[in-house]
């Protein structure tokens, strides 16, 4: 029984985690935006919502430049 309680926690973290960190980075991010955080790293913190979004499966679509004929 305590194992499956471990591993449903486990299973918790591992989801809320990576929720925690893009929450956190989108609204960092988005204060830089606004001028509410001065000295801010963009690049740094974009770089940790495009590993977030990765982590989930998200990325971006590549153009394609081939025409249907």
């Amino acid at each position: 029984m305590e194992k499956l309680v471990t591993g449903k926690l486990k299973d918790t973290l591992v989801s809320l985690v990576p929720a925690a960190v893009l929450a956190w980075a989108l609204s960092i991010l988005t204060a830089g935006y606004l001028g509410m955080a001065k000295n801010i790293d963009a690049a740094f913190i974009s770089s940790l919502v495009t590993s977030v979004l990765a982590s989930y499966g998200i990325s971006r679509a590549d153009k394609s430049n081939d025409k249907i004929k």
